[in-house]
């Protein structure tokens, strides 16, 4: 009660001061106490204190709150991470390269790389057509649209596998290109009738 009065008394006297300053006439507490209007001025003053006080609360109440789950979340992100660790190495005999290295070693020596060459190609059509399924979705497109840009980027036409296998042949000396330039863009040789 006395903090309040005191509180009450420097407000007045800071009021009084600033009013004093701009030709208003000084009151003293004792004059403001007997004047209504000055005394529910003040009450208002105390009463948005407080109202500010509690605004000031509610907001660390908020940002301790925004810190806990922050940790939270970085404490649930490491036991993800460290899940998805532990389904990786008890699955590593069961990814897409494990199983084409499988496939790849039964395959004679001379045109393992071609094979290999090719699974890259196709690894760099998945990570495209992924990146342009999460592009649309981060741009706010739909499911549906996300699945059309995935599968148009990872699309691969029939001529262009042709012409790929085509390079690859020649790459790792298994084809000629003179050889392989008279096949015409769809793999298949002229015909003469």
């Amino acid at each position: 009660m006395l903090l309040s009065t005191v509180s009450v008394n420097e407000s007045v006297q800071a009021f009084a001061q600033t009013m004093q300053d701009n030709d208003f006439t000084v009151r003293n507490a004792e004059q403001i106490n007997k004047d209504p209007v000055a005394k529910s001025i003040l009450e208002k003053i105390e009463l948005m204190k407080k109202q500010m006080a509690e605004i000031k609360d509610e907001k660390k109440k908020q940002q301790e709150h925004q810190k806990f789950i922050d940790q939270q979340r970085a404490v649930a992100k490491q036991e993800l991470n460290k899940e998805l660790d532990r389904m990786n190495d008890k699955y590593k005999d069961h990814t897409p390269k494990a199983s084409f290295t499988s496939f790849v070693s039964s395959k004679p020596a001379d045109t393992q790389l071609v094979y290999w060459d090719m699974f890259n190609f196709q690894q760099q059509k998945v990570s495209e057509a992924r990146k342009a399924m999460k592009s649309v979705l981060d741009n706010g497109g739909s499911l549906q649209e996300a699945r059309e840009a995935y599968h148009n980027a990872g699309a691969v036409k029939r001529v262009q596998l042709i012409d790929i296998t085509k390079d690859l042949n020649i790459k790792h000396g298994l084809a000629d290109n003179t050889v392989q330039s008279t096949f015409d863009k769809y793999g298949k040789l002229p015909r003469y009738d």
